[in-house]
């Protein structure tokens, strides 16, 4: 019988080893969910079986007082709903640059779609989320263009796996190809220091944030994601009896 792990069962980055002391240092708290879907079954380097995990967005509360919208970077590590301390860093001194300019595609096609309304924001999440587990884990910086995709590797899709989810998930790999979309970000990536390398459950999640950057002679900042969109999500999630399932671990097997 397929369950569902306690959605705040998500996931952070590789290449953490150097930072046991993180810098500038916050606190940061996963709070909740916004836009996504429970996969139906998928396999991620946090367990050693196939789950139904959740993947989409989450709340963030930073120094107790601002509310954020964030992606999970790696299909590694747990959030935490209680504080924790976090330093920042660059997508390129985490990741190298071929996978760097690989996210920062990403989200210069998709991000805002993540942010839309009703099922079309959740299926988009979710694809959105995936999408960056794989580039995460399974790209081949090496080659040309991403050479991944859910079929196999560290992050693969199981018979259950949400067909409809993984449509979405291949269309967004297929176009990382070098041209970057129209949507314009500046990244906070903040790393929890806690992990070394590729080390699972027992280390805390790193969270990916975006800022929105106008368009040139534009003066103003507009911040994406806002608490009151983020607010509106959660709200819509509530309907679907989903928000109450996260945080605490567990490994659960799926039958095909």
């Amino acid at each position: 019988m397929k369950k569902v792990l306690r959605k705040g069962i998500l996931v952070a980055a590789t290449c953490l080893a150097s930072l046991s002391a993180p810098a500038n240092a916050v606190m940061i708290a996963e709070t909740g969910l916004g836009n996504g879907l429970a996969t139906g079954g998928l396999v991620l380097p946090i367990a050693a079986g196939s789950a139904n995990y959740w993947a989409g967005l989450q709340t963030l509360l930073i120094d107790n007082s601002k509310s954020l919208l964030a992606f999970c970077i790696d299909p590694w590590e747990w959030s935490s709903s209680a504080n924790q301390s976090y330093g920042s860093n660059s997508l390129e001194s985490i990741f190298g640059q071929p996978k760097a300019s690989f996210i920062r595609e990403l989200y210069s096609e998709a991000y805002s779609s993540t942010l839309l309304p009703g099922s079309q924001g959740n299926l988009n999440a979710a694809a959105f989320q995936l999408a960056l587990w794989e580039i995460v884990a399974d790209d081949n910086p090496t080659i040309a263009g991403l050479q991944s995709n859910l079929n196999n590797g560290l992050v693969r899709k199981v018979p259950g796996t949400n067909g409809s989810l993984l449509g979405a998930t291949n269309s967004l790999l297929n176009h990382i190809d070098g041209v970057f979309g129209s949507e314009n970000y500046s990244f906070d990536l903040y790393v929890s220091g806690r992990s070394a390398g590729q080390v699972g459950a027992a280390a805390f999640q790193d969270f990916l944030v975006v800022n929105q950057l106008p368009e040139p002679g534009i003066a103003s900042l507009n911040q994406i994601p806002e608490p009151a969109m983020a607010s509106l999500m959660l709200t819509a999630l509530g309907g679907l009896g989903l928000v109450g399932l996260r945080r605490r671990k567990q490994s659960v097997q799926i039958s095909g």
